[in-house]
């Protein structure tokens, strides 16, 4: 189940966007823990996160007030992790329903 679910992710554009930009947002928050003037990183990572979050929900098809609530969901804390999975359960759907 976990190697479906990461093929559906990469096996597109969007989907490696948004992987990425996760991992980005991952790593630059461990950078500001350990070094407090780097803050900027912090901020280009999240507009990063956005973009992508925005991009991969429009290839999903997803409703505007879905994408709306994602875009908003990343500033609450564990926001990101929600927005993850709700990813996987939807790539997660559309990988099934096709085979």
């Amino acid at each position: 189940m976990l190697k479906l679910i990461f093929k559906s992710f990469i096996s597109n554009k969007p989907g490696k966007l948004y992987l990425i930009s996760l991992f980005i947002l991952v790593f630059s928050n461990i950078i500001i823990n350990i070094e407090n003037n780097l803050f900027i990183v912090t901020i280009i990572a999240s507009i990063v996160h956005i973009i992508a979050v925005i991009y991969y929900s429009r290839y999903l098809k997803i409703k505007i007030w879905i994408i709306i609530l994602l875009v908003i969901l990343p500033f609450i804390p564990m926001g990101s992790w929600v927005v993850f999975f709700y990813f996987v359960s939807q790539n997660y759907n559309i990988t099934k329903s096709e085979n």
